[in-house]
Protein backbone atom coordinates (compact mmCIF):
# COMPACT_ATOMS: atom_id res chain seq x y z
CA UNK A 1 0.00 0.00 0.00
CA UNK A 2 2.78 2.81 0.89
CA UNK A 3 4.43 1.53 -2.68
CA UNK A 4 0.96 2.72 -4.24
CA UNK A 5 0.78 5.64 -2.79
CA UNK A 6 3.90 6.42 -3.51
CA UNK A 7 3.28 6.28 -6.95
CA UNK A 8 0.48 8.03 -7.04
CA UNK A 9 2.32 11.08 -5.88
CA UNK A 10 4.77 10.73 -8.14
CA UNK A 11 2.26 11.06 -10.75
CA UNK A 12 0.63 13.67 -10.01
CA UNK A 13 3.80 15.71 -9.44
CA UNK A 14 4.58 14.91 -13.08
CA UNK A 15 1.04 16.11 -14.29
CA UNK A 16 1.48 19.66 -12.47
CA UNK A 17 5.34 20.50 -13.49
CA UNK A 18 4.89 19.20 -17.19
CA UNK A 19 2.38 21.29 -19.30
CA UNK A 20 0.58 18.83 -21.62
CA UNK A 21 1.47 15.69 -19.95
CA UNK A 22 -2.07 15.79 -18.99
CA UNK A 23 -4.81 17.63 -20.89
CA UNK A 24 -4.60 20.16 -23.60
CA UNK A 25 -3.03 23.40 -22.68
CA UNK A 26 -3.28 26.44 -24.63
CA UNK A 27 0.39 28.18 -25.35
CA UNK A 28 0.37 31.49 -23.44
CA UNK A 29 1.91 34.96 -24.23
CA UNK A 30 5.99 34.98 -22.74
CA UNK A 31 5.77 31.18 -23.35
CA UNK A 32 9.42 29.75 -24.45
CA UNK A 33 9.57 27.16 -26.73
CA UNK A 34 10.71 26.18 -30.18
CA UNK A 35 14.58 26.12 -29.05
CA UNK A 36 14.37 28.96 -26.54
CA UNK A 37 12.85 31.42 -29.01
CA UNK A 38 10.32 33.79 -27.57
CA UNK A 39 7.09 32.63 -30.05
CA UNK A 40 3.46 33.71 -29.81
CA UNK A 41 1.22 31.89 -32.19
CA UNK A 42 3.67 31.65 -35.34
CA UNK A 43 4.78 35.16 -35.10
CA UNK A 44 8.43 35.78 -33.78
CA UNK A 45 8.84 38.70 -30.96
CA UNK A 46 12.51 38.67 -31.18
CA UNK A 47 12.66 39.70 -34.40
CA UNK A 48 13.67 43.36 -34.99
CA UNK A 49 10.67 45.26 -37.06
CA UNK A 50 11.62 46.54 -40.51
CA UNK A 51 10.04 48.51 -43.20
CA UNK A 52 10.04 46.39 -45.99
CA UNK A 53 9.86 49.62 -48.42
CA UNK A 54 10.35 53.15 -48.18
CA UNK A 55 9.60 55.57 -51.23
CA UNK A 56 9.71 59.37 -52.30
CA UNK A 57 8.02 61.89 -54.20
CA UNK A 58 10.66 63.06 -56.30
CA UNK A 59 11.62 60.05 -58.35
CA UNK A 60 12.91 62.48 -61.03
CA UNK A 61 14.92 64.43 -59.50
CA UNK A 62 15.70 62.69 -55.99
CA UNK A 63 19.29 60.81 -55.91
CA UNK A 64 19.40 58.03 -53.14
CA UNK A 65 22.63 56.28 -51.65
CA UNK A 66 22.21 53.32 -51.18
CA UNK A 67 20.52 53.67 -54.59
CA UNK A 68 17.61 51.01 -53.74
CA UNK A 69 16.40 50.36 -50.71
CA UNK A 70 17.21 47.61 -48.32
CA UNK A 71 15.16 46.60 -45.04
CA UNK A 72 18.51 45.70 -43.06
CA UNK A 73 20.04 49.06 -44.60
CA UNK A 74 19.13 51.88 -42.09
CA UNK A 75 21.01 54.78 -43.04
CA UNK A 76 20.52 56.61 -46.36
CA UNK A 77 21.38 59.95 -47.93
CA UNK A 78 18.67 61.84 -50.62
CA UNK A 79 19.61 64.38 -52.82
CA UNK A 80 17.02 66.46 -54.52
CA UNK A 81 17.32 69.18 -57.31
CA UNK A 82 17.70 72.87 -55.98
CA UNK A 83 14.15 73.94 -57.10
CA UNK A 84 12.32 71.20 -54.87
CA UNK A 85 10.66 72.22 -52.01
CA UNK A 86 9.34 69.76 -50.36
CA UNK A 87 9.72 66.35 -49.30
CA UNK A 88 7.54 63.29 -48.11
CA UNK A 89 7.75 59.68 -47.81
CA UNK A 90 6.05 56.75 -47.90
CA UNK A 91 7.20 53.52 -45.29
CA UNK A 92 5.58 49.85 -45.64
CA UNK A 93 6.33 47.86 -42.44
CA UNK A 94 6.72 43.94 -42.50
CA UNK A 95 4.59 43.75 -39.35
CA UNK A 96 1.21 44.65 -39.89
CA UNK A 97 0.43 45.53 -35.98
CA UNK A 98 3.92 47.99 -35.99
CA UNK A 99 3.63 51.87 -35.23
CA UNK A 100 5.23 53.97 -37.74
CA UNK A 101 6.88 57.48 -36.65
CA UNK A 102 8.15 59.90 -39.35
CA UNK A 103 10.41 62.42 -37.35
CA UNK A 104 7.94 62.44 -34.01
CA UNK A 105 4.40 61.74 -36.26
CA UNK A 106 3.05 58.53 -36.56
CA UNK A 107 2.28 57.67 -40.66
CA UNK A 108 0.25 54.73 -41.22
CA UNK A 109 1.94 51.84 -43.17
CA UNK A 110 1.81 52.67 -46.80
CA UNK A 111 0.55 56.09 -46.67
CA UNK A 112 2.76 59.14 -47.39
CA UNK A 113 3.90 60.83 -44.11
CA UNK A 114 3.55 65.03 -43.69
CA UNK A 115 5.98 67.49 -46.32
CA UNK A 116 9.71 68.06 -44.87
CA UNK A 117 10.14 71.26 -45.70
CA UNK A 118 13.54 71.42 -47.71
CA UNK A 119 16.01 74.00 -46.74
CA UNK A 120 19.71 74.93 -48.21
CA UNK A 121 20.86 73.37 -45.36
CA UNK A 122 21.34 69.54 -44.61
CA UNK A 123 18.44 67.58 -42.67
CA UNK A 124 17.70 64.16 -40.86
CA UNK A 125 14.76 62.98 -41.29
CA UNK A 126 13.84 59.57 -38.61
CA UNK A 127 11.52 56.86 -39.27
CA UNK A 128 11.07 54.46 -36.38
CA UNK A 129 9.50 50.86 -36.53
CA UNK A 130 8.13 50.16 -33.56
CA UNK A 131 6.02 46.65 -32.61
CA UNK A 132 3.59 45.69 -30.16
CA UNK A 133 5.64 44.90 -27.58
CA UNK A 134 8.17 47.82 -27.86
CA UNK A 135 11.03 46.40 -30.12
CA UNK A 136 12.41 49.61 -32.39
CA UNK A 137 13.88 50.24 -35.82
CA UNK A 138 15.33 52.94 -36.64
CA UNK A 139 15.74 54.58 -40.20
CA UNK A 140 17.58 57.68 -40.39
CA UNK A 141 17.60 59.79 -44.41
CA UNK A 142 19.70 62.41 -44.80
CA UNK A 143 18.44 65.36 -47.42
CA UNK A 144 19.92 67.58 -49.20
CA UNK A 145 19.43 69.79 -52.38
CA UNK A 146 21.92 69.76 -54.90
CA UNK A 147 23.86 73.08 -55.75
CA UNK A 148 21.62 74.54 -58.41
CA UNK A 149 23.73 74.54 -62.32
CA UNK A 150 22.37 75.71 -65.47
CA UNK A 151 20.86 72.94 -67.45
CA UNK A 152 21.60 72.67 -70.93
CA UNK A 153 18.71 70.31 -73.32
CA UNK A 154 17.64 70.44 -76.48
CA UNK A 155 13.90 70.04 -78.30
CA UNK A 156 12.27 69.88 -81.79
CA UNK A 157 8.83 70.81 -82.57
CA UNK A 158 6.79 72.13 -84.93
CA UNK A 159 6.43 76.47 -84.01
CA UNK A 160 2.51 77.08 -83.21
CA UNK A 161 2.66 80.60 -82.50
CA UNK A 162 5.01 83.25 -81.61
CA UNK A 163 3.80 86.60 -79.42
CA UNK A 164 5.34 89.05 -76.81
CA UNK A 165 3.90 89.08 -73.45
CA UNK A 166 4.80 91.91 -70.80
CA UNK A 167 8.15 92.86 -73.38
CA UNK A 168 9.49 89.28 -73.65
CA UNK A 169 8.66 86.99 -76.75
CA UNK A 170 7.58 83.99 -76.39
CA UNK A 171 7.18 80.89 -78.45
CA UNK A 172 4.26 78.19 -78.24
CA UNK A 173 5.18 74.98 -80.01
CA UNK A 174 4.02 71.63 -79.84
CA UNK A 175 6.95 69.48 -79.37
CA UNK A 176 4.88 66.09 -79.53
CA UNK A 177 3.94 65.60 -82.94
CA UNK A 178 7.32 64.55 -84.63
CA UNK A 179 7.54 61.16 -86.16
CA UNK A 180 10.28 59.47 -87.63
CA UNK A 181 10.06 56.86 -90.66
CA UNK A 182 12.60 55.21 -93.57
CA UNK A 183 14.76 54.52 -91.56
CA UNK A 184 15.53 57.71 -89.83
CA UNK A 185 16.48 57.32 -86.43
CA UNK A 186 16.78 60.81 -84.12
CA UNK A 187 17.51 61.59 -80.30
CA UNK A 188 14.26 63.14 -80.18
CA UNK A 189 11.39 61.07 -78.20
CA UNK A 190 8.18 62.67 -78.50
CA UNK A 191 5.69 60.71 -77.11
CA UNK A 192 2.35 62.74 -76.59
CA UNK A 193 1.58 65.99 -78.25
CA UNK A 194 1.44 68.96 -76.09
CA UNK A 195 2.37 72.43 -76.38
CA UNK A 196 5.05 73.96 -74.39
CA UNK A 197 5.17 77.69 -74.00
CA UNK A 198 8.63 79.19 -73.09
CA UNK A 199 10.23 82.81 -73.05
CA UNK A 200 13.20 83.59 -75.27
CA UNK A 201 16.14 85.17 -73.62
CA UNK A 202 17.03 88.95 -75.13
CA UNK A 203 20.11 87.49 -76.40
CA UNK A 204 18.63 84.11 -78.20
CA UNK A 205 19.69 83.61 -81.88
CA UNK A 206 17.86 82.44 -84.49
CA UNK A 207 18.61 80.67 -87.84
CA UNK A 208 16.20 79.97 -90.79
CA UNK A 209 16.25 78.02 -93.98
CA UNK A 210 17.83 74.04 -93.36
CA UNK A 211 20.78 73.24 -91.32
CA UNK A 212 22.82 72.41 -94.19
CA UNK A 213 22.35 75.68 -95.67
CA UNK A 214 21.07 77.97 -92.28
CA UNK A 215 20.70 81.89 -92.40
CA UNK A 216 21.14 83.61 -89.30
CA UNK A 217 18.02 86.15 -88.66
CA UNK A 218 18.81 89.60 -87.69
CA UNK A 219 16.09 89.32 -85.34
CA UNK A 220 13.02 88.04 -84.33
CA UNK A 221 10.83 89.62 -86.50
CA UNK A 222 13.38 88.75 -89.42
CA UNK A 223 13.26 85.43 -88.32
CA UNK A 224 9.07 85.61 -88.20
CA UNK A 225 9.37 86.79 -91.94
CA UNK A 226 11.17 83.59 -93.10
CA UNK A 227 10.20 80.55 -90.33
CA UNK A 228 6.32 81.02 -90.88
CA UNK A 229 3.94 78.68 -88.27
CA UNK A 230 4.08 75.01 -88.60
CA UNK A 231 7.75 75.15 -89.42
CA UNK A 232 9.75 72.33 -87.96
CA UNK A 233 12.79 73.90 -85.74
CA UNK A 234 15.47 72.68 -83.54
CA UNK A 235 15.47 74.79 -79.70
CA UNK A 236 17.82 75.09 -77.02
CA UNK A 237 17.16 75.96 -73.63
CA UNK A 238 19.33 77.52 -70.79
CA UNK A 239 17.13 76.58 -67.59
CA UNK A 240 13.55 77.26 -68.88
CA UNK A 241 14.48 80.01 -71.54
CA UNK A 242 15.19 79.47 -75.30
CA UNK A 243 18.86 80.69 -76.13
CA UNK A 244 18.75 79.59 -79.89
CA UNK A 245 16.43 78.51 -82.85
CA UNK A 246 17.58 76.56 -85.54
CA UNK A 247 16.00 74.38 -88.17
CA UNK A 248 15.63 70.95 -87.40
CA UNK A 249 17.64 67.74 -88.65
CA UNK A 250 17.50 64.37 -87.99
CA UNK A 251 20.05 62.65 -86.16
CA UNK A 252 21.49 59.52 -87.98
Amino acid sequence: MKRLSLLLVILLLAAVTLPGALGDEELQVGDYYWGGSEQTYGYDYTELPQLTSLTHNCPNTGKMLPEYFSPSVTTYLLTVASWVSRVQFTPVASDPYATIYVNGTIVRSGAASNYIKMTDNPQQVLIDVVSANGRRTTYTVYLQRRPSAKRTRVSAGYIENIYQKSGKWYIDADLGTVTYGNGNESSFVNKTTDHYKYACTDSCIFYYGSMSSPHRAYNIADFMSHASVGSLCRFVYIEDEIVAVLPYAPDY
